[in-house]
């Protein structure tokens, strides 16, 4: 074989091979930047929720019940009455997270659930935006998904003067129900009529 013939067929293989390399090495790295990132560990807040000069108070929790004479009862719970509403409000909720183990209650929100953000708005409007959780793991059905919104709507906007209605997001965004039945594209206000609170008054 010509020498010229074998230079050329060297020079060739060496830029096949570059190019290979360069293929293999680009598609890694293609690969690489579009592998879904798992969804983030929530840790606790920075700042702590209340200062240690802050008063507690005492607020009704409104909790899932196992009976069926009523959808929702109260349990009396602390807080700290801090200055920012916000930090009222989630208060609340992680009490809610955390369930109350009682006889009679179902008494938290659905197993992993997480509260990412809250804001307060001047017209009265709470948005609390949740982890997916909230919604993945819930087991359905209306009155238990009526039972968990109302749960949130009830303990934000009975406790806490500032809070009129509640709006719950799921992951940043809005969902059109909790998980299949009840809607959740509008602000809520409290509904007491689904609480022990009306049992008593209607007692009363």
């Amino acid at each position: 074989m010509p020498r010229n013939v074998q230079i050329a067929l060297f020079v060739m293989s060496l830029a096949l091979a570059g190019s290979l390399y360069y293929f293999f090495n680009v598609t890694r790295t293609i690969r690489s930047s579009t592998v879904p990132e798992a969804e983030p560990s929530f840790s606790e807040a920075d700042l702590p929720l209340y200062e240690p000069n802050d008063p507690s108070i005492d607020v009704k929790l409104f909790l899932p019940a196992t009976s069926n004479d009523v959808l929702l009862r109260t349990r009396d719970v602390t807080i700290f009455a801090t200055t920012r509403v916000e930090d009222r409000a989630r208060q609340l909720v992680e009490h809610l997270i955390a369930g109350i183990g009682e006889e009679g209650l179902y008494g938290r929100l659905p197993e992993g659930t997480r509260l990412n953000q809250v804001f307060v708005s001047e017209d009265g409007t709470a948005y609390l935006d949740f982890n997916s959780a909230l919604s993945d793991n819930h087991p359905g059905g209306v009155l238990p998904e009526q039972a968990s919104i109302y749960s949130i709507v009830n303990s934000l906007s009975y406790n806490i003067s500032e809070i009129e209605r509640v709006k719950i997001l799921i992951g940043g965004v809005e969902k059109e129900t909790l998980a299949g039945h009840c809607l959740l594209l509008l602000p809520l206000p409290a509904d007491l009529s689904i609480t022990d609170i009306a049992e008593t008054v209607d007692r009363g």
